[in-house]
């Protein structure tokens, strides 16, 4: 069993024992605010139930009829509590009100000790289910925690409201009703907070800038990616679904852009843990105005041509200066890309990836390592790499100073 729903099984057997102590002290004791922390708890319960299920759910893999997986289960078990707690907190206030009028009894001295076992046992519990939530990216979990911490601040009213009962009796007879209130409207307002924050990821709100920036920074590390145009992403349940609008050279083959949409979706899997699955749109970008073509590369034919370093395609990536010298048809090819990259010290500019074409590799500056079909090489000036179709591939610098190489793929 995965951590999360192990926790939240821990959660619901330590919530019902806390729960059983506290009702049952409330009642020989005859406190009303250890009661209501007692009911309280017994909501935990069924919260900490509602998010086992949740949990449980959403770790199933996706199908034909949910291709983006059953994460939102998770979400919506989330929101479920915070309505419970919301309704929970409502009639426990509402009792306590009501029932403060018809105070006879001065409740016992040893109903402060279950109060004190539950701040100690719901001390770890917030601390556990925090961990493992942010960990996992469960929102139903953390909720579940910041219900536990609202145990635990219920619990410390209840203490106070009853040892004013118990200190002065006769001036603070009500306390311990006006604590049970006090529990009650606390549990309802945090119910409203964990409601509200599920909901907008139930409404696909996008999520904060610095993930996003993540995302368009990881997308612009991919050799080919000129920009990014649009971006957007939804949590579904543990973690986000991106949908990613990426400008490439127009004039490149559909199969290479697919191949630069492939790389962007692996980058964004591979960078980025909690992204799940991520959705790729490729756009044609604006030409630049300084750049200078063989007349009919436009039409995917070479030219017989020579071309010099100012005459082909520049991008300056993160990880260094790319330039295309050709891409297209030849006469024996379907297509044929013929480029240079200056690789920055201590960069790569992929992670290991595999394409349909076959390339070679000329190293004329600098020193680094690549990685074919699993052996890896130091390599330096001189140095040629041949790696066939659909094997993977990756070269790091690894050296001080920038790496120069040259790079031919093609597809027959």
């Amino acid at each position: 069993m995965q951590s999360g729903p192990r926790v939240a099984l821990v959660g619901m057997a330590i919530s019902g024992s806390l729960a059983a102590l506290k009702i049952v002290v409330g009642l020989f004791a005859a406190s009303t605010s250890v009661l209501a922390d007692g009911f309280e708890s017994a909501g935990d319960v069924l919260a900490s139930g509602l998010v086992f299920v949740g949990l449980t759910v959403a770790a199933k893999p996706a199908d034909l009829n949910h291709p983006y997986g059953h994460g939102r289960a998770e979400t919506l078990s989330g929101f479920l509590l915070g309505l419970l707690l919301f309704a929970g907190g409502a009639a426990i206030a509402t009792h306590a009100i009501v029932g403060a009028g018809n105070v006879t009894r001065v409740p016992a001295r040893y109903a402060i000790v279950p109060l004190l076992i539950s701040i100690a046992a719901k001390s770890v519990m917030v601390s556990v289910k925090l961990r493992v939530g942010r960990q996992s990216g469960s929102s139903a979990l953390v909720a579940d925690a910041w219900n536990d911490g609202i145990d635990m601040l219920s619990a410390l009213v209840a203490i106070t409201a009853l040892s004013l009962t118990l200190f002065d009796p006769v001036r603070f007879l009500r306390a311990d009703h006006y604590g049970a209130c006090a529990i009650g409207i606390i549990m309802a307002g945090t119910g409203v907070r964990v409601a509200r924050d599920t909901a907008t990821q139930l409404m696909d709100t996008m999520p904060e800038e610095r993930l996003l920036d993540q995302i368009r920074r990881a997308a612009l590390a991919v050799a080919g990616v000129r920009g990014v145009e649009k971006c957007f992403a939804r949590k579904t349940g543990l973690k986000y679904h991106v949908d990613i609008h990426i400008e490439v050279d127009p004039r490149i083959t559909v199969r290479a852009s697919h191949e630069i949409a492939r790389s962007v979706r692996e980058r964004l899997r591979l960078d980025l843990p909690w992204v799940y699955d991520t959705l790729v749109h490729v756009e044609p970008s604006a030409e630049p105005e300084s750049v200078s073509y063989p007349r009919n590369m436009e039409h995917g034919i070479f030219p017989n041509v020579t071309l010099s370093a100012d005459q082909t395609t520049l991008t300056r990536e993160p990880f260094g200066d790319l330039r295309i010298y050709f891409e297209g048809r030849t006469d024996l090819l379907q297509s044929m890309t013929a480029g240079s990259l200056l690789l920055k010290a201590g960069m790569s500019p992929h992670p290991p990836h595999q394409h349909p074409e076959e390339e070679f590799l000329l190293v004329t500056e600098g020193t680094g390592e690549i990685m074919v079909d699993g052996t890896t090489t130091q390599v330096g000036p001189g140095s040629q790499m041949y790696c066939a179709g659909n094997k993977w591939h990756e070269i790091k610098n690894t050296g001080t100073t920038p790496m120069l190489f040259y790079f031919y793929k093609w597809l027959a």
